[in-house]
This record gives structure tokens, sequence and C-alpha cells, in this order.
């Protein structure tokens, strides 16, 4: 039994679980940006589920982490400094960073690097990117987009996170 509660991230990234249910192909409102501000909390994302299952699964299994929105983060990391943080939250806000989404990618699918939260309750917004596909799944009011990251969003955020 403790081991299915721990394996469902596994199962929900390697199903699509996860991303069912996201409104697509449109340009991402006004309304789903989050603040510029420094998130409330950031988490780092674990192995990616189509190149690291093993390593994924033991993961979710035999350490701490946190699920958000179906995606397993690594518990207790700090993942950016403030200055950072606050720096991504900028791009993030900054409506020129999203594209509508084009399909899904060669990459091995959707893979939750980062995650960002701003508020609680009815104010809460969230980000989930992954820096492998350049998307982004941008959470409010009980509703989420799937996008895309322009070429110029992606290199914003990279720089700041160290993606390839």
């Amino acid at each position: 039994m403790v081991v299915a509660w721990r394996c469902w991230p596994v199962v929900a990234a390697l199903t699509g679980w996860n991303l069912r249910g996201a409104v697509i192909a449109t340009p991402l409102s006004e309304f789903f940006l989050p603040p510029v501000r420094k998130p409330d909390e950031i988490r780092s994302g674990m192995a990616h589920p189509g190149f690291e299952l093993p390593k994924l699964v033991a993961q979710s299994i035999f350490c701490l982490r946190a699920v958000r929105q179906g995606h397993a983060f690594w518990r207790d990391d700090p993942a950016l400094a403030d200055a950072e943080a606050t720096q991504l939250a900028a791009i993030l806000a900054d409506s020129a960073t999203y594209a509508p989404w084009w399909g899904e990618k060669g990459c091995g699918g959707f893979h939750a690097d980062c995650y960002l939260r701003w508020g609680e309750g009815d104010e809460r917004r969230e980000v989930i990117l992954c820096e492998g596909c350049h998307e982004a799944l941008v959470y409010f009011g009980g509703g989420f987009v799937r996008c895309d990251l322009t070429k110029e969003g992606f290199e914003k955020i990279s720089a700041i996170t160290g993606a390839p």
C-alpha cells in the first residue's frame, strides 16, 4: 500500500494523467500569469520518466519528495537562490515568455524540471517548467494551460536555471 502511494507520481507521468485537462493551442491569458515577486515555493524535479524510469521509481519510493499537480519534486530543496527566483518570476510573469502549445516534442515527454508557486487558496498560481520540451504548465483558478516557451523566454529561463 505504501509503495503504491509513493509510486503514483510515476504512474501519473507514464500515463500522462498529470497533463490531462490542459487548455492547449491558445495564447496564455493575462489572467493566468504569476505575479512579479519571489515565489512562495520552488522545487526541482526528480528523474525523467522517459529516460531514467528506474531512477525515478527509486527516488519516488525512497527519497523525500513532494507531489505538486501529479508531478514529483524534491522535498526541502532550495532549488534557486532568492535573487534568481525573483528574476525567474519576472520572466514567468511576462506574457512574451509563452506561446501556444504546438504538440508533443521528441524529447521523451513532458518532465517537470521546476515548480514555482505564488499565494494560497483562490489566489494560488503555479508554474511547472519542462526545460527539455521548452514547455510550461500554468495553473490558476482550478484550470491550467499548457504552453510552449518562446525561444527568448527559454533562453532567459535557462540562463538562470542552468538548463542546456
